[in-house]
């Protein structure tokens, strides 16, 4: 058996050990927190620093693949196989180490960072894109450098290769998609709130995905759609309509001249030229009109040439104009296509000067000028010969291009330029091609439903029959106040007028007759339209109420500002409207063209 006292011993031993393990001196429990805290601070440092690291690195990489892009757009512009190929393999390898410097559990935690997790999310999501886009949506289109270059889309001695259009298309249809998703994927991205390290090659690869993008789409629907518009299958023919920005309409100018083209099998052909005056009388229209049409728009839509774009609605315009030829001219048309002085300008930065039928020298620099004052200022005593130099600027400016002597990424670079700005548009007769088209910002099409979007129009009329919108100087904006329940967004919008017409503009020729306004005094009808279901809540004029419409055009509310602008004045319209329901997307605001470049459908961050 155990002794009594030598367990009561051992006992008191064992308490005695825990007691001095409870009560350590402090200084040595204190001496073990420091080696553990010390631990964790130096992983702490070794993990900053490794982030901090891979940070730069990625940076470093995306700044190297920003340089890499524009190299390889231009190889891949010039037909440079080897060289774009050798260029693409350096991008890819920029692209792979920024995505794997970027990408980890460490990383995933830090975008959600608050304030700073922004930053690294962004670097993130670029590296990511990037990487896709040299990966997918690029090889392809170097594979076929030497097709894809702007050669390709542009005519030699009057016909452009069909075969070698319809060739590429696969090629640039991949890209297309691939480059769609990526812009997509980063658009959302805020550069300006990043840090000034990061926001700067975040913003410069944003810029060129989008850039690329829209090359890829241009060229993408020109291989689809060129092969049959212009003839492959059949003949067709076209109504080339040339807007007067100097008589403003909603989708630009009045139309001061016409031309018929025709294509077959690549080859293009300018025949009938003419003005409205060459139309036979129409009194009813060619077209019935919707109840909103009606109700915002006065028969001349539907029976004049000059009206036909009251409407901001391009393939309505288009729809009328075949019906309006048909019947006034007796020609059967396949589409129609728009196009106005400023772009025209664009056209001529490719083609070089062209020499008009009346011996003036058209150039860049003077086109606008010229197309829209000069030529009434110096044909006072002949009022019908401004159409006819219309008519002549458009078949000079035809021929250079279709012969190909000019520099071709100009001219398409022109064209582009034009089609972003609202100034170049096309409708077809084709259902299938319009189909394609119309998702296309080549379409001009006044958008109605675009689910979570919210699309604002600010389009103007002149309502004085005269030529002083070659004075005009318009500025629009929107923005999204507050988000409200159901989906909806407040909106505000406010539009600037101002002629800089001289004193003396009642003397001038362009000033008209007098007769629905005083000379010299812009008469505009302004057309402010509210997103798909909403509505305007207040409309002031120079801080004045104004009365708000009820009527509707294609589900959007449609609201009126008449204004008469004198010499040197400027009138301010401001609107408070609502989105329609469950439209809590970023706001595209639509505004007419007019006789300066501008950019057009701008997009507005939402409040959402």
């Amino acid at each position: 058996m155990t002794d009594p006292r030598l367990q009561r011993m051992e006992e008191s031993e064992g308490r005695e050990r825990v007691r001095q393990r409870r009560h350590r001196p402090w200084y040595r429990r204190q001496t073990v927190r420091k080696r553990i805290y010390g631990a964790l601070w130096a992983v702490l440092a070794l993990l900053i620093l490794l982030f901090a690291y891979q940070a730069m690195k990625a940076t470093s990489a995306l700044r190297l693949a920003s340089t890499q892009a524009g190299v390889l757009q231009n190889q891949i512009a010039g037909g440079d196989v080897e060289a774009a190929k050798e260029t693409l393999a350096g991008l890819q390898d920029s692209t792979s180490q920024a995505h794997s410097s970027t990408d980890g559990l460490m990383w995933d935690i830090s975008s959600h960072i608050p304030l700073l997790g922004r930053n690294f999310g962004a670097v993130q999501s670029v590296s990511a894109v990037l990487d896709n886009v040299a990966q997918d949506a690029l090889p392809p289109i170097v594979a076929v450098a030497e097709q894809v270059n702007t050669n390709t889309f542009s005519p030699k001695g009057g016909k452009i290769d069909l075969a070698a259009l319809a060739s590429i298309e696969p090629s640039v249809s991949k890209a297309d998609k691939a480059l769609t998703a990526a812009r997509d994927e980063i658009s959302d991205i805020d550069a300006d709130s990043l840090l000034t390290p990061l926001g700067d090659p975040v913003r410069n690869v944003q810029d060129k995905i989008e850039t690329a993008q829209t090359a890829a789409s241009s060229g993408h629907l020109a291989s689809k759609l060129l092969p049959t518009m212009l003839g492959g299958e059949g003949k067709r023919s076209y109504m080339l309509l040339i807007q007067n920005n100097a008589e403003v309409r909603s989708t630009g100018g009045i139309t001061g001249a016409f031309a018929i083209l025709h294509a077959e099998n690549g080859k293009l052909k300018m025949g009938k030229q003419g003005t409205v005056l060459d139309f036979k009388p129409i009194t009813k229209p060619v077209v019935k009109a919707t109840e909103g049409e009606t109700q915002v728009y006065s028969q001349s839509l539907f029976t004049d040439l000059r009206d036909v774009n009251f409407t901001p609605d391009f393939p309505r315009t288009g729809e009328i104009t075949k019906k309006l030829v048909k019947e006034g001219l007796g020609e059967d048309v396949d589409g129609v296509i728009s196009v106005d002085p400023v772009a025209l300008s664009y056209l001529l930065a490719g083609t070089g000067p062209v020499t008009l039928e009346n011996g003036v020298i058209l150039t860049e620099a003077n086109a606008v000028s010229y197309l829209l004052n000069g030529v009434y200022v110096q044909n006072v005593d002949l009022p019908n010969k401004q159409d006819d130099i219309f008519a002549s600027a458009a078949r000079e400016i035809f021929d250079v291009v279709k012969a190909g002597t000019g520099d071709s990424r100009l001219v398409i670079g022109g064209l582009v330029q034009a089609t972003a700005e609202n100034r170049l548009t096309v409708w077809s007769a084709h259902a299938d091609e319009q189909k394609d088209i119309a998702e296309t910002r080549l379409s001009g099409a006044m958008t109605s439903d675009d689910g979570e979007t919210p699309h604002v129009g600010v389009y103007l009329n002149d309502g004085a029959s005269t030529k002083m919108e070659y004075y005009l100087e318009s500025y629009s904006a929107v923005a999204a106040t507050k988000c409200l329940a159901k989906g909806q967004q407040q909106l505000s919008t406010q539009t600037a007028l101002t002629s800089n017409a001289p004193p003396n503009a009642a003397d001038l020729y362009v000033a008209g007759k007098g007769g629905y306004a005083p000379k010299g005094v812009m008469l505009i009808n302004v057309r402010l339209y509210s997103p798909y279901g909403g509505a305007f809540t207040r409309v002031e004029l120079d801080g004045k109420k104004q009365s708000v419409s009820p009527v509707r055009h294609d589900g959007r509310n449609v609201t009126k500002v008449q204004l008469l602008i004198r010499p040197g004045e400027t009138h301010v319209i401001t609107t408070t409207l609502l989105s329609g329901r469950n439209q809590k997307g970023d706001v595209i605001l639509s505004t007419t063209p007019g006789v300066k470049p501008a950019r057009n459908n701008v997009v507005t961050k939402s409040a959402c």
